[in-house]
């Protein structure tokens, strides 16, 4: 089982009072867990450098994960990340050495997910030498799907970021 796990979560879930179901088996056993929250922007503001309210939603996410996994009785650490969801993992593998990498995303095609969603799994697995799990999550907060293809891809860069 991974001991140091890197969370990046991109949506809000159901239950207010506990981490979802599916993902306890990851984290139970972690020694060490590091959620990022990326500041989820819209084209415009990204473009217009108006990420304010962005990053305001993104502590507000974060700070609910904490509550989250505190109810579960879990610890973590972790903080606001970048609009860019590559750069906010390459700047906490930096300073954290995880050997997962656990995405909570919304499906993708549904009104909910964010322009910067958009294959983020795959781009993660090209990217880092790190295996990654992804958990899609309804409009509702629930997850309804998992995509479990762990494995890192090879000649990935390996932990910092991009090659």
């Amino acid at each position: 089982m991974p001991e140091r796990i890197l969370v990046l979560t991109n949506e809000h879930l159901a239950d207010a009072n506990a981490v979802p179901e599916a993902l306890l088996p990851f984290i139970d056993e972690a020694q060490e867990i590091y959620v990022v929250a990326p500041t989820l922007t819209t084209w415009l503001q990204s473009l217009a450098g108006d990420i304010d309210r962005a990053r305001v939603s993104a502590d507000e996410r974060l700070h609910k994960v904490f509550d989250h996994m505190h109810a579960s009785g879990l610890e973590a650490d972790g903080t606001v990340g970048d609009e860019d969801q590559i750069a906010a993992i390459a700047d906490a593998l930096a300073d954290f050495d995880a050997d997962l990498i656990v995405l909570r995303l919304h499906v993708p095609g549904s009104p909910e997910e964010n322009w910067r969603e958009h294959r983020v799994a795959k781009r993660v697995r090209s990217h880092f030498g790190v295996p990654t799990i992804v958990f899609y999550f309804d409009d509702r907060g629930h997850v309804v799907r998992r995509d479990d293809a762990t494995e890192a891809k090879p000649g990935a860069a390996v932990r910092g970021g991009p090659s």
